[in-house]
């Protein structure tokens, strides 16, 4: 028993030496084989490189667009005015409504004549914007225009002329000064009794036919109001080409 043991842990060792010596001849014999190379670029650089002053800079994405010059591009937006001198130029805050803008598919005519309106889906009207008045508000008006302004009301008629129901509204209607900066609206002045501010309405057959109302505007003072433009989008446009326009 003890030498069949013994041999078979003489058999079991010779494996082992072998193995131990075919190691040791790759080691000393055979080329050693070398380990990939290690990465430089980070998972972040592929987005984002940096300048040499140290400040990363982002590569552009078709969607802004770019340039020939690799720097991405944004496209016009309409003119507005949130700054500016108020008593000189028309301001506005208002950045949720879209303003209307003068294209050269816009009809145009002078304060006062009238211009049919045909709307998507909807049907025909008659707008007719009057020539615009100037009213200072009153002294104890602390809601009202900023200093060196005054309230401009412009008076609108809509009336049916043709085809399907049409929807109007205050918001629907974009005054601009002569430099083309937007004027801000005021629907809460009471310079205008509420009833007679323009509001929200239906023209059509089994609705109103005819309709007449104020909007209000906050202006510079001493200005020539007839050279302002008064322009009409409806509510549902998908751009800001107003279709009508009113100006000197």
């Amino acid at each position: 028993m003890m030498t069949r043991g013994l041999r078979r842990l003489a058999v079991g060792a010779v494996p082992a030496v072998l193995a131990v010596e075919a190691v040791a001849g790759c080691n000393n014999g055979a080329p050693a084989v070398q380990a990939p190379p290690a990465t430089t670029t980070a998972t972040a650089a592929s987005t984002a490189s940096s300048t040499s002053s140290g400040v990363p800079t982002v590569a552009p994405t078709s969607a802004g667009g770019s340039s020939g010059t690799g720097v991405p591009t944004v496209s016009a937006q309409p003119t507005t005015s949130s700054g500016g001198d108020p008593s000189k130029v028309c301001t506005t805050q208002d950045n949720y409504d879209t303003p209307a803008v003068l294209a050269p598919s816009t009809k145009k005519t002078s304060w006062g004549k009238p211009l049919d309106v045909t709307q998507q889906y909807e049907g025909t009207v008659t707008m007719t914007a009057a020539k615009p008045v100037a009213k200072k508000p009153a002294a104890d008006d602390i809601f009202g225009p900023q200093h060196g302004q005054v309230y401009l009301l412009v008076k609108v008629t809509v009336k049916y002329k043709s085809g399907n129901a049409s929807v109007f509204g205050g918001t629907d209607f974009t005054l601009r000064d002569a430099h083309n900066n937007v004027c801000d609206s005021d629907s809460i002045s009471d310079i205008v009794p509420q009833r007679e501010q323009f509001d929200v309405v239906t023209i059509g057959k089994g609705k109103a036919t005819s309709y007449t109302g104020t909007l209000v505007f906050e202006v510079p003072a001493g200005q020539d109001y007839t050279k302002y433009t008064f322009l009409y989008l409806p509510g549902l446009s998908q751009k800001s080409d107003a279709p009508v326009a009113w100006t000197h």
